[in-house]
């Protein structure tokens, strides 16, 4: 060591206190030391928040078009200390200090944090500077406010919300006070606090007594003090996938009343028995579906018993057997249909509601992440069935808005898949549907409906680098397939044709083993071309007869067809 060195002191910080020691040194040399520690030190300063030393997260500043980036260096949920150099050809001496600045925390591409913020202080150079800046902001708006506050449950006993923290990279673990279906709170002393409103924590974990891990993206929405140094945090998760959702939602709801199941193992023979007694599998549903009785079997084996991400069901269950039930799964790229809907009353319990409720709120947090693709949710069922027709086709009716919530009317028949094969008359033409007839078949359709069916199909779009319909059933040993077709009188559009195919059963109205049919120009197809169109699809399907969805619902009438039943189907 340099001659004439000392060290009479040491100084320890631990992000909370500073401390001197004053030391004995015992033996010097140009590796290090040694020294005797005293028994008392002194208490030089003390944080009213512990403050961590940050790791790797980049930092931008922007005020009135001047901009300068850097390093996050440490970090408390009150403030925080950066370095940072001017943008190429600015200068610190542009930066107003008693403004506020818009600052961005990221690691890599990921931004972890925007918002305003006040310079408390700042030391340094016009090209090189270290901030330290005060978050502006307790609370946030990050989803748009409900109009009913969607329940929230305390968990006994709680579940814990695990993560590494986005700045300073050490484990985290909080107890969760209450939980809803999208989002959760916590509680932390005020000295050791670590989250900061309008923080964004990947890879957060929340764990719960035997259930899955659920691991999900979660951002602070809102810091509150409770008193006796304790802060209230709300998390609103911003995304997390379909399986992780499912074991969040069961959760929810058997907390809420034990008898309530999501996505749980269901006995399969309780499952046929409360299908046949509640009529919805009747002598001539099930004659449809006889023909492939053991697919069928089969495939509520692994949609009921397996691990799959493209179904949830809701139960209602007392000692083995179901009281209520709905099922819904991804129908489309990127929209979910709810079907089997049905429920008995239990000890004067009206179940129906309380399926139909608990299904809602599933929703109203599955619609919210990326991860889901959920643009829209369908429901097919038949105008005579008073409670649907009420309760969704009131809303409907009521809300008055094809737009935001659509009706449409099918008529509903069965064709022979086995029927000769028809040749089309000259200038007829039954293809690949090409995109040149979108407008003419969007402008019938605006017409006709201005619902919003077309939305749903995605005529023409791009996955956007998703994995299709197609490939994600097949992961999971389903049959999901959709290919849609023009029928054309001299290049005009007439007729689409949209065949839908999946795993036997998988709607038990086989709604998805069907033919859609959207009739463009009713007056000019007659019955005798569009069922030779129709022949060159049947033989794809294995079934007996194959059901056929004709839009508008009053074309098969107006070609002398006897029309079995009609459905409504609501967007």
């Amino acid at each position: 060591p340099p001659e004439g060195v000392t060290i009479p002191h040491i100084i320890v910080s631990d992000g909370l206190s500073l401390i001197l020691l004053p030391i004995r040194v015992t033996a010097l040399t140009e590796g290090g030391f040694k020294a005797e520690l005293p028994k008392n030190g002194h208490l030089l300063g003390k944080r009213r928040i512990r403050r961590h030393t940050a790791q790797g997260i980049h930092v931008g500043l922007t005020q009135d078009g001047f901009m300068a980036h850097g390093e996050l260096i440490d970090f408390n949920p009150l403030a925080f200390r950066v370095r940072l150099i001017p943008d190429t050809g600015g200068s610190f001496v542009w930066l107003n200090g008693k403004s506020n600045c818009m600052i961005y925390l990221q690691d890599g591409q990921k931004i972890l944090f925007s918002g305003m913020c006040r310079c408390i202080r700042q030391t340094g150079s016009l090209f090189e500077r270290e901030l330290v800046l005060e978050p502006l902001g307790q609370k946030i708006q990050r989803l748009q406010k409900n109009r009913l506050r969607t329940p929230r449950l305390r968990v006994t006993p709680p579940p814990s919300a695990c993560f590494e923290h986005p700045f300073f990279k050490r484990p985290i673990q909080r107890d969760i006070c209450d939980l809803t279906f999208t989002g959760f709170s916590v509680e932390e002393k005020e000295t050791e606090e670590v989250l900061m409103p309008g923080m964004i924590i990947p890879n957060l974990e929340i764990r719960y007594a035997g259930a899955p891990t659920m691991t999900c993206e979660a951002q602070v929405v809102y810091r509150r003090a409770i008193g006796k140094g304790r802060i209230h945090y709300g998390l609103a998760i911003l995304d997390m996938d379909f399986r992780a959702y499912r074991h969040l939602s069961h959760i929810m709801v058997h907390t809420g009343d034990p008898h309530a199941r999501f996505s749980s193992m269901v006995e399969m023979d309780a499952l046929w028995e409360f299908l046949f007694d509640t009529g919805f599998i009747y002598p001539k549903k099930y004659h449809l579906l006889e023909s492939s009785r053991e697919a069928f079997k089969d495939t509520y084996r692994k949609l009921y018993q397996g691990d799959q991400d493209i179904e949830a069901h809701f139960t209602y269950e007392k000692n083995g057997r179901i009281y209520g039930h709905v099922s819904i799964f991804r129908a489309y790229q990127r929209a979910w249909m709810v079907h089997h809907l049905a429920a008995r009353p239990l000890n004067g319990k009206r179940t129906g509601l309380f399926v139909l409720k608990n299904v809602l709120r599933f929703f109203d947090g599955l619609y919210r992440y990326p991860s889901v693709q959920m643009d829209h949710m369908l429901f097919y069922f038949r105008p005579e069935n008073h409670f649907p027709n009420l309760f969704f086709g009131g809303f409907a009716r009521d809300l008055n808005n094809q737009r935001a919530c659509s009706l449409d009317l099918f008529a509903y028949m069965c064709l022979p898949s086995d029927q000769q094969r028809t040749d089309l008359p000259q200038g007829w033409q039954l293809r690949d549907f090409d995109t040149s007839h979108l407008p003419e078949l969007d402008r019938f359709y605006r017409n006709a409906s201005g619902g919003l069916l077309l939305d749903v199909l995605r005529l023409g779009q791009e996955n956007e680098g998703n994995e299709s319909l197609v490939e994600v059933y097949r992961n999971y040993g389903f049959l999901r397939q959709l290919r849609v077709y023009s029928l054309t009188h001299e290049h005009a559009l007439k007729a689409l044709l949209v065949v839908n195919r999946s795993s036997p059963g998988l709607n038990l109205s086989e709604l998805l083993n069907s033919i859609k049919i959207i009739v463009t120009t009713p007056a000019d197809v007659p019955w005798k071309i569009l069922a030779a169109a129709l022949s060159q699809l049947t033989p794809e399907f294995e079934s007996e007869s194959v059901p056929l969805l004709i839009f508008p619902a009053d074309y098969p009438a107006g070609q002398g067809l006897i029309v079995e039943k009609k459905y409504l189907l609501w967007i």
